[in-house]
């Protein structure tokens, strides 16, 4: 459980992870020491887990986003789906993806971005080619970065829930 003080500094962070200890200390009324030591804890606590800018998709070049569902074939094959997570985890054009259930039984769920319709077709038919015989189905959702109303950041989320606490 963060304390009172953590939690301020932690808030100030998710909200402007470029704000120095200093600036912050000063906004909280504090000394910049005190925030240090709060921010280095918090790292070495894994309560902030890293620290990156957010660029404009449509200004460097990714189009559209594509929300992929799918279903896992067979869980008696760990192994392979041991290595499929670590191979979706690792991927650069995938923003997230979660195992879970739902939509007639799609065991999971990734957000891909890609700069054009054939970039994003080499890259299903790259997974499918390497993990389609475990693959029961899929089914995508694409967009285009246009019509992204609201980007995939957790930010709003994690700061409404520290300052209802």
């Amino acid at each position: 459980m963060l304390k009172k003080k953590e939690k301020a500094v932690l808030l100030k962070l998710i909200k402007n992870g470029r704000k120095t200890d200093k600036q912050i200390a000063k906004e909280l009324d504090t000394t910049q020491p005190t925030v240090t030591r709060i921010r280095q804890k918090l790292e070495r606590e894994k309560n902030i887990l890293e620290y990156h800018a957010r660029p404009s998709f449509k200004k460097i070049g990714l189009n559209i986003i594509i929300i992929t569902f799918m279903q896992w074939a067979d869980y008696s094959k760990k192994e392979e789906l041991a290595k499929f997570i670590k191979d979706m985890k690792t991927n650069k054009n995938i923003l997230c993806f979660a195992r879970g259930n739902g939509l007639s039984g799609r065991t999971a769920v990734f957000i891909s971005a890609h700069k054009d319709m054939k970039c994003y077709e080499d890259f299903i038919v790259d997974i499918k080619t390497i993990w389609g015989t475990y693959i029961k189905s899929t089914d995508q959702f694409i967009s285009s970065i246009e019509n992204v109303f609201k980007s995939f950041d957790c930010s709003d989320v994690a700061a409404l829930i520290l300052e209802d606490k």
